[in-house]
């Protein structure tokens, strides 16, 4: 089956799922219409070297009027994969203003503001939540779309334990076979979450790069980077010697459904590991 995925490479690790029939990706949709304009808002935390964890949050257009989109992936009953140039991507064109919120958990009173035409994520030194299965709520107004009122979003869990591919050494990306990863299940009272695996390569220029990412099952304990996908994203990546950053991360998504033709995708995500891969063709 055919779906639509999206991956915002301004945010580390950030991810949206889309709520259309991808059982790997554990969505909460919230129905207000129905249409073609896409956005997605995202709140990422991760741990930095020196053991602190910082929070960031940004925005993306993945398409607005059908003027987005040029790529699209593969979903299956037990996995989720997609590739596509990340260039194919609406981005962030001009708007009159906007402000979204992110708000609750270990955020400061006022919450944390997403705020339209910045160039740049706003960043906090300071983690966001403590546990998965928690919660913040979410609104937003401007942007080109109907004004979104609180929503509950639940983050996913801070830690995981990925055992497979080793952290210690660049993963090798063979174009002729599957990519198996493992991880530790974590405690089975959380709330159900995804893993997100994510491959990004280097562009040439001002490329934004070639992504492959796989949402799987967290209950699991482990996915596979199905060797179809691997030889789409070495396609899309072109000739020549492809590297770049392997992530992984725990996830949650609310997807909301707003009048005049809008899906709002809000995502949080944990990041948990991310080390280098090179291409094998």
């Amino acid at each position: 089956m055919r779906t639509k995925h999206v991956f915002g490479l301004f945010l580390p690790a950030l991810v949206a799922a889309s709520a259309f029939g991808a059982s790997g990706c554990f969505d909460e949709p919230s129905w207000r219409g129905a249409g073609d304009n896409e956005i997605v808002f995202g709140i990422s935390q991760a741990k930095q070297a020196d053991g602190k964890v910082v929070t960031t949050v940004g925005y993306e257009f993945l398409d607005v009027m059908d003027n987005g989109w040029s790529t699209y992936g593969f979903t299956s009953r037990d996995r989720s994969c997609w590739a596509e140039r990340l260039d194919g991507r609406a981005g962030k064109p001009r708007v009159e203003g906007g402000v979204a919120k992110f708000q609750g958990g270990l955020l400061p009173p006022g919450g944390i503001a997403v705020v339209a035409n910045r160039p740049d994520e706003l960043t906090l030194d300071a983690p966001a939540w403590s546990r998965g299965g928690e919660s913040l709520t979410f609104e937003a107004r401007g942007f080109a779309m109907p004004e979104i009122t609180p929503e509950r979003v639940v983050v996913p869990s801070t830690e995981l334990t990925v055992t497979a591919p080793a952290a210690d050494a660049e993963v090798t990306l063979d174009a002729n076979a599957d990519l198996e990863v493992s991880w530790a299940p974590g405690d089975a009272s959380v709330a159900r979450e995804t893993v997100v695996g994510s491959f990004v390569s280097k562009g040439p220029g001002g490329s934004r790069g070639v992504e492959l990412r796989c949402f799987f099952d967290r209950r699991d304990g482990k996915g596979v980077f199905p060797r179809q996908m691997v030889q789409r994203f070495a396609a899309l990546a072109g000739e020549g010697e492809v590297k770049g950053a392997l992530s992984f991360a725990t996830h949650r998504q609310l997807t909301i459904f707003a009048d005049g033709g809008w899906i709002v995708y809000v995502v949080a995500t944990a990041e948990q590991r991310t080390q280098g891969f090179a291409l094998k063709r």
